[in-house]
């Protein structure tokens, strides 16, 4: 097994799911232990949830929202709130499942060496190599996108006998399925209480009801003997093994019932395992290998030497210890882009919480879609690090979202267009779930989902895509156009409004989360409306709707600041309950919009640093994905060194098979939450790359850790491919290539010269620091810095 460099490697088996590997195809997720005597792979279908499609709206929420609006304007915030919590709020999400294990038995003896288990990031491969007894035996495996399958090949120079067998938490029966085949059948519960809840039968079955599923294997040997029986394969005297397996689930949409219009688990799995038993391993090897390498390698990052000497998890011990490793960054960045692509995939669902994988049948916030914050940082890699394909689960949920979403606005709000909230599952519940309005109460949802939307169009000016998504991003509009009412003051607000999950104190010390204009909100109604303003022009459509936006924008409740100099939370300046909050919402102005910048507003974005190192001073930032948020934040702000002492942190906190490590101080569980490898991939690249404030910026934040180094393939908005390389902490040269011959804005803090085919174009440097140069499309441009 030949060392990689991009590879996660250990020297001993996984003792828990939080060393074991990730592989998967964006629908199959598995998770792989490489255990010697015993393999387990943990095993993921990303439509195998619990419930049903259902009615979660409250008929008579929409009856209390002007009394509660009274109350909040007349200061009685806690009155609000318990009236909301009351009579506002609906029932719980539903779960998502695990769909069982493949358990691999080997009958092998004598003393273990020279064992190796790694990830190889650049083939998504997960391979396994030891000697037992002087026997070498190897072990690789692959979940495919083309076919669709796990593939897994077992191989020794003396003879192999083992047994495969298949389980699930879940209600099944096992079967024979054929002379080299097992499979079995079950259905998934049709309520799973939130592992917060206490109950006595907090996972309850209904026959005939819920989602159905089924898991097949099969096994190719070169030689010897394969018995089937129930739920379990003996294969006995082979010299090598192929298994294949493949899953399937009777979901068939999220307004469908999965026990009557249901697609045939069995039937698909047949057809999948039918197709990839005829390409055979290397056939099929080879179509995984070239398909998701033409995803993974367009980027290429290297900081620092590779360290390949150690593995993984003694590299993380050490930054702990306080070593540097910018190698382990750049690692840790490419395999947030190995979990996306393998997590989301077109036709696949979203990444959630954990990405696909979970194997818990109560998981953590019911490995949900978190729309506060965390299902929207799955996805601030994707345009950036040149995977918008793996954008396009998020697209299709939010068009599902905008379905359900039109009745909560109706009868919720009487508002026109759609909303959502904060926690959604797969059957697209868009209603306010039960518990404090602080979280459950958030209809911010929608308009925050577009902001995707716009970035997809943003990076790639695809006016087709544009169209598509308009009547999505319009709908979202037209509800935040009836959801602003007007304040005391004359401004146009939102009312009631939340700061995600955080708590004020109100002026006789009471704590409350239910005011009026939290600046969360405002930011991105904002964004949503200046979006769909240009995209109303560039589609030259609905001038009466644009006029309508325009004028809410100039009514809008401005950003403020407060007492201690930082950007305000909510519209007044409430004493903060938990001034070291985890959330700082409030700074989505600064990251991931751009409405304030260094250059555009100087004044606030200085409020928007005193708002993070009050934070910050208080314990903030200690959960992972807060952490990996203010990466980006101190990026925005141009601070290299103290974005990199929060990639450290990240890095540091990582669980040992590097994903990211969800330990909150009131929470005893050790969890895993995905969006802090995905928004720490996005942090990094944003300290590489800018290009939301009119301009693109190379190199806008980086550390002196990370003294050279190199990147290709990072994406800009405008539709430019940027790559780079660093000496000393200064920019060599660069290149770029314009995908739609849009003109190109560069802001550099020295004058560069732009060079096609070793000759310099002619440029407009105009404007203090910026340069603009015109591009044609799949043009390669070089940049090359003009210093004495």
């Amino acid at each position: 097994m030949p060392d990689k460099q991009l590879a996660l490697w250990y020297k001993q088996p996984a003792n828990n799911w939080f060393e074991a590997l990730p592989v998967g195809n964006g629908r199959l997720g598995g998770m792989v232990f490489g255990g010697t005597g015993r393999e387990r792979i943990a095993l993921n279908e990303d439509t195998l949830w619990s419930g049903e499609p259902r009615d979660t709206v409250r008929y008579d929420a929409e009856r209390h929202l002007e009394p509660v609006r009274r109350l909040i304007f007349a200061g009685r915030h806690e009155e609000a709130e318990q009236l909301i919590e009351q009579y506002m709020e609906g029932s719980e999400i539903e779960s998502y499942l695990p769909l069982g294990d493949l358990e691999l038995l080997f009958e092998e003896e004598g003393d273990i060496t020279e064992y190796r288990r790694e990830l190889d990031l650049e083939e998504g491969l997960v391979r396994v190599r030891y000697r037992r007894g002087g026997v070498l035996h190897t072990r690789e495996l692959f979940i495919s996108a083309p076919d669709q399958v796990l593939a897994i090949r077992l191989s020794s120079e003396g003879k192999l006998n083992v047994t495969a067998q298949l389980h699930s938490p879940l209600q099944f029966s096992a079967r024979k399925s054929g002379s080299r085949g097992v499979g079995i059948s079950g259905r998934a519960p049709i309520h799973v209480l939130p592992n917060t809840v206490k109950s006595p039968e907090p996972v309850q079955y209904m026959e005939g009801r819920g989602i159905s599923f089924g898991m097949e294997l099969q096994a190719v040997v070169d030689k010897g003997r394969v018995e089937a029986s129930g739920g379990r394969l003996h294969i006995s005297g082979a010299g090598t093994v192929t298994l294949l397996l493949t899953a399937a689930t009777s979901f068939n949409g999220f307004d469908q019932d999965p026990a009557r219009n249901m697609r045939d688990p069995e039937a698909l799995c047949g057809e999948w395992l039918a197709q990839a038993g005829m390409l055979g391993w290397e056939s099929l090897k080879q179509r995984h290998i070239g398909e998701y390498s033409a995803l993974f390698k367009r980027v290429d990052l290297r900081l620092g030497s590779a360290q390949r000497d150690l593995p993984v998890d003694e590299r993380i011990q050490a930054v702990k210890d306080g070593a540097d490793d910018p190698a382990l960054a750049a690692l840790f960045f490419q395999y947030g882009r190995y979990l996306l692509i393998s997590s989301s995939r077109p036709g696949s669902q979203p990444a959630n919480l954990q990405g696909i994988w979970n194997d818990k049948m109560r998981p953590p916030w019911c490995s949900s879609w978190t729309a506060n914050i965390n299902v929207e940082m799955n996805y601030w890699p994707a345009e950036v690090t040149n995977l918008a394909e793996c954008h396009q689960p998020l697209f299709d949920f939010t068009r599902d979202l905008s379905v359900t979403g039109c009745k909560t606005a109706s009868v919720h709000y009487r508002s026109r267009g759609w909303t959502a909230h904060h926690n959604i599952d797969l059957w697209r519940t868009s209603t306010p779930v039960d518990g404090s309005p602080s979280w459950a109460f958030w209809p911010m949802a929608g308009a925050w989902l577009c902001q995707h939307l716009w970035e997809h169009y943003a990076y790639s000016l695809d006016e087709a895509f544009l169209r598509q998504a308009y009547p999505v991003l319009q709908g979202a509009a037209l509800f935040c156009l009836d959801w602003l009412v007007e304040t005391p003051d004359g401004y146009l607000a939102t009312c009631p409004s939340t700061s995600p999950e955080n708590y004020f104190l109100t002026e006789d010390g009471q704590k409350s989360s239910v005011t009026y204009g939290a600046t969360m909100d405002l930011a991105l109604i904002r964004d949503l409306f200046a979006h769909c303003i240009e995209a109303s022009l560039i589609l030259d459509r609905d001038e009466t709707l644009r006029k309508q936006w325009e004028q809410a924008l100039e009514k809008m409740l401005p950003y403020q600041v407060g007492q201690y100099g930082q950007l305000q939370e909510w519209s007044q300046d409430f004493a903060e309950h938990e001034p070291g909050h985890r959330h700082i919402a409030h700074l989505v102005a600064l990251h991931p919009l751009n409405q304030i910048t260094l250059h555009g507003q100087p004044d606030l974005a200085a409020a928007c640093r005193k708002t993070l190192e009050r934070r910050l001073e208080h314990g903030g930032a200690h959960t992972g994905w807060s952490c990996a948020w203010t990466i980006s934040f101190w990026a925005r702000l141009c601070e290299g060194e103290k974005a990199q002492h929060f990639v450290h942190e990240l890095l540091a906190g990582m669980h040992p098979n590097m994903m990211n490590a969800h330990r909150h101080p009131k929470v005893k569980l050790n969890i895993f939450q995905i969006d802090g490898n995905f928004a720490g991939t996005a942090g990094i690249a944003e300290m590489l790359l800018q290009s939301h404030d009119a301009a693109i910026q190379l190199l806008p934040a980086l550390p002196p850790q990370w003294t050279s180094g190199q990147v290709r393939g990072l994406r800009a908005r405008g539709g430019f491919t940027i790559g780079m390389e660093w000496e000393d902490g200064q920019l060599l040269h660069a290149e770029m290539v314009s995908e739609a011959g849009q003109a190109c804005r560069l802001r550099t803090p020295y004058p560069v010269d732009i060079l096609q085919d070793g000759r310099i174009l002619e440029a407009d440097r105009s404007e203090p620091g910026i340069t603009v140069f015109a591009t044609a499309v799949k043009q390669r441009y070089e940049i090359v810095p003009r210093r004495p």
